[in-house]
This record gives C-alpha cells, sequence and structure tokens, in this order.
C-alpha cells in the first residue's frame, strides 16, 4: 500500500503564499538562525488544517495552519497539540487535574512560544495561535519523513503503536472533563460524561437506525458499568496518525482532539480502521489489532473491561455512524481524489458492526 496525501488547496484567496512565506521567514531567522529565504516544496490540506512544507538552511520543517476552525468541533482557535505536548512533558506519576489546569492558564496567557518536544510526537520550533502574524492558528516542526501505519501491515509497527498509547494512556486524571479549559475546575464522573455523550449520539441516529439496534441501545445501562480510569486520551488514535520514519520510530501526530476520557476510547479507531482492504476501504484486521493489544497490555498490565468496552463500541460506532451519514454527498464527491477520506467506510458499515454487537 502506498502513502496517501491529502490534495493540494487551490492557489489565490485568502492564504497568500509569498507573503505568508516572508512571515515565516523572519520566525525562522529568530528561532534557527541563519540568513536563507523558506522555500515552499509541497502544500496539503484536510478539512481543518493545512500542512506547508518548507525547506529552510538545508532541514525540512511542517508549518501546519488552522485554516477552517470553524468546521472543527472541539476547542477552536488555539493548538491543542501543543497543550498536550506541554502535559505529556511535565505529567507526574499521580492525577494530572492541577498539572494540566497550570499549563491551560499558562499557555492561554502567552500564545506565542518555541522549541516544545518528546519523543512521541515531532518537535515544534514555533507556535503562535494569536493570530498577529498570520490569520490562523499555526506551528512550525521539524519534518519527519516516513510512512503512515496503515501502509506497513506488518506484526511489529502495530505492536509498538500499542505500547505508545499505553504511555500516553498512564497519564491519569481524578476526573472526567467537558473539555480541556474545564480541567481542574468543573469536574465529572465516568458515568455523567459517558452517559451524555451516548444520549447525544444515540438521539442523532434515532431517525435511522432500524429498531433492534435502538432496542440495544435503550438495553445499554452505563450506571451498571465500572467506571473507568480517566488519561490522557488522543481521541483520533489510527494508522493515519502514526507516522513510521526510516529506522522504524514512531511519531504521533493530529492531536486536536485529544481529552481526558477512558482508555477504551482510543482502542476504537486501531479496532475498526486496522488496515486498508482491498476495496481501498478501512477495515478491521483481527490479526493486526491483537498484535496492537498485546503491545498495549505489555504497558497497560490490566485487561481491558469487556462491558465497559463494549460500551464505547456502541458510543464510537454511532458517533461514525452520524458522521457519515451527515457527510455522505462530502465522501461521494473526494472519493475519487487522493485524500484520506475516500478510505472511510460509508455509513452503512458503522450500521452493520452496530447490527453485530
Amino acid at each position: 500500500m502506498t502513502r496517501v496525501r491529502p490534495p493540494v488547496l487551490p492557489t489565490g484567496g485568502d492564504f497568500d503564499t509569498p507573503v505568508v512565506l516572508e512571515r515565516l521567514g523572519a520566525i525562522l531567522k529568530q528561532r534557527l538562525g541563519g540568513l536563507g529565504t523558506p522555500e515552499s516544496v509541497g502544500f496539503f490540506a484536510g478539512n481543518i488544517n493545512a500542512i506547508l512544507k518548507l525547506r529552510y538552511e538545508g532541514r525540512y520543517l511542517g508549518v501546519r495552519l488552522a485554516l477552517n476552525t470553524y468546521r472543527f468541533r472541539y476547542e477552536k482557535d488555539i493548538i491543542k497539540e501543543i497543550f498536550a505536548l506541554f502535559l505529556i512533558y511535565f505529567a507526574r506519576d499521580a492525577e494530572n487535574d492541577g498539572v494540566a489546569k497550570d499549563i491551560v492558564d499558562g499557555m492561554l496567557a502567552s500564545p506565542v512560544g518555541s522549541h516544545v518536544g518528546h519523543a512521541l510526537v515531532h518537535r515544534v520550533i514555533h507556535y503562535d495561535w494569536s493570530m498577529a502574524t498570520l490569520p490562523w492558528p499555526f506551528f512550525i516542526y521539524e519534518w519527519v519523513d516516513g510512512e503512515i501505519l496503515w501502509s506497513q501491515a506488518e506484526p511489529e509497527p502495530y505492536y509498538t503503536a500499542g505500547r505508545n498509547l499505553a504511555l500516553l494512556h498512564q497519564i491519569t486524571f481524578q476526573s472526567y472533563y467537558q473539555d480541556i479549559f474545564r480541567i481542574g475546575r468543573e469536574p465529572l464522573s465516568w458515568h455523567q460524561r459517558f452517559a451524555t455523550a451516548l444520549a447525544h449520539e444515540r438521539e442523532h441516529a434515532l431517525p435511522r437506525l432500524p429498531a433492534t439496534v435502538i432496542a440495544k441501545f435503550d438495553a445499554l445501562d452505563p450506571a451498571a458499568l465500572m467506571p473507568a480510569r480517566p488519561c490522557l486520551v488522543h481521541n483520533d488514535y489510527s494508522g493515519g496518525n502514526i507516522i513510521i520514519d526510516s529506522y522504524g520510530g514512531q511519531k504521533i501526530i493530529d492531536w486536536d482532539n485529544w481529552l481526558v476520557d477512558a482508555p477504551e476510547l482510543d482502542l476504537m479507531k486501531m479496532k475498526y480502521w486496522t488496515a486498508i482492504g482491498p476495496d481501498g476501504l478501512l477495515v478491521p484486521d483481527h490479526r493486526l489489532y491483537s498484535d496492537f493489544l498485546q503491545g498495549y497490555q505489555s504497558v497497560a498490565g490490566s485487561v481491558l473491561d469487556s462491558q465497559r468496552f463494549r460500551a464505547y463500541e456502541f458510543l464510537w460506532l454511532t458517533r461514525a455512524y452520524n458522521f457519515e451519514s451527515a457527510h455522505q454527498d462530502h465522501r461521494e464527491q473526494t472519493a475519487g481524489g487522493s485524500t484520506l477520506a475516500r478510505h472511510y467506510p460509508p455509513a452503512p458499515a458503522y450500521e452493520t458492526y452496530l447490527s453485530d454487537l
């Protein structure tokens, strides 16, 4: 399988590349030194973010620009990846509610900064969501050449991806929260958090899903389940967001959706979007998923609660069903393009998965 890249955005409009390069050049001279001018060597776009690949003083850099945050369902107009990086760096063995609260307070007060990184994430050279330099939140990072996990359907990288996820899940909290701005301020119990999320997805799916599936929802009682341990959840942990370099090292990208939730939520995409199938759509692969779980449990140690795992399957599959139902026209328009969007299964696939639960 070959690596899939997002489509190139059309030129013109609000994105004025010469002006952007001039302003980025001034930042790079300040952060990295040198007298060169950055050269654009690639421009890739998704629904929300665009990636500008640069060459500067003989090194390759990436610039991630949040061009379309109005479409984003989570916290807007900040760079959540930077908050996650600081949390990973400063996390303690005990609950990290206070650590995360201090990071949020400090970062909101200082929307511009530089030089932050972690072994599991690409190194960030500069970040800025003040909208003063550019009219979008953006950050500059060290470019990592490699392949996405979906293109390496072998046991070892999936095992490593499981280990890496378990390491992230060791960053725990005392409570749940609606968003990262409320960490340490407005705690929620697991039952409050999960029941609210499940009811929301059920309400949106009710007019379309068959009665047999809705009956399974109604038989699901979150109050009867054991509460999950709250931890740092990437919330988009899939093969498309794991870059494997030429040495086999892995970098986890796209932290826009991270939150405090149960570890089971991060396992859903790896189970149902394990690999790209022969027809080009993402499919479960029980062998690779088993390798991933072995890696996860080699660090996590404990066996996941089967009933709570099934409850998260209902939640995530219904969320995916609702999303694909609402975006069916968009999926059809992009089906022939070179974009990851064409690999995601349509809504009926999730209906089938729900019926089989």
